[in-house]
């Protein structure tokens, strides 16, 4: 073998007999990377990121934890692409893409129990609505802003015996549905208060909402660890890059704990 060709990559194992060395490996048509010596077949980086997507149903969970009291979040991560390279160059602008992504954080452990990966478009209350569906049995509250207060979303809440504590708008109404009776008693209590920002504020640490930062802390160590742009193009692709990276933002928090 010529180990002064440009183009030869060897490969080496050891082993308990001897230390081999393999041939720079060839494409084959099924998309993998085949070892003529000992036959073996590697996915190569293209097919890994064309199937990426299917890949997710063999990832573990994110939290094995049984939370009790679970926040509801969302951020908008960019989609990494050549237009930062086309302004990085020519100095131009160009338009940026975005993703929505959804967390469900663990309040007592900070570690991310699931997250939905949506376009921007999507509102807060349908990633919300399958959280609630997929929510652990171990949970019984749920800190979520004032863009998860609706009727779907507390009817759905009540409906799992699930506290939902949401702030309520500051021009909020009494409803008389049973599911809108936390509404209520927030309203009672904010207005008893003042009605203003310090009444707010105080409402928070009364009702424990104002653990409600454990989320927006979450999607900070997300982008200061891997940083806010996503690589993949699809959302199912998205989906899997988000899972691992969240796998390994939980597996820092075990660490650092």
């Amino acid at each position: 073998m010529d180990d002064h060709r440009p183009y030869a990559a060897h490969f080496t194992a050891d082993s308990a007999e001897n230390l081999i060395q393999f041939e720079r490996p060839r494409m084959s048509r099924n998309g993998k990377l085949f070892i003529p010596t000992h036959g073996i077949s590697v996915p190569c980086y293209t097919t890994i990121c064309r199937h990426m997507r299917h890949l997710l149903k063999y990832l573990p969970k994110l939290s094995r934890r049984r939370p009790k009291i679970c926040i509801m979040d969302s951020s908008g991560f960019k989609i990494s692409g050549e237009g930062e390279w086309k302004t990085k160059i020519h100095g131009k602008s160009y338009h940026r893409s975005w993703s929505k992504v959804h967390l469900l954080v663990d309040s007592d452990s900070n570690e991310i129990v699931n997250l939905i990966v949506t376009s921007p478009e999507v509102g807060d209350i349908s990633a919300g609505l399958k959280f609630l569906k997929n929510l652990p049995p171990s949970t019984k509250t749920v800190l979520a802003d004032g863009a998860y207060d609706g009727g779907r979303f507390r009817y759905l809440a009540y409906s799992k015996g699930v506290k939902a504590i949401i702030p309520p708008p500051r021009t909020g109404k009494f409803r008389e549905s049973e599911w809108f009776n936390e509404r209520n008693d927030a309203l009672a209590i904010i207005n008893s208060l003042g009605n203003n920002q310090s009444a707010r504020s105080l409402w928070g640490r009364l009702t424990g909402y104002c653990h409600r930062v454990k989320g927006e802390s979450a999607f900070s160590r997300l982008k200061r660890l891997f940083s806010e742009s996503l690589y993949s193009r699809n959302t199912g692709a998205q989906l899997v890059e988000l899972w691992l990276k969240a796998l390994l933002s939980n597996i820092w928090l075990s660490w650092a704990s």
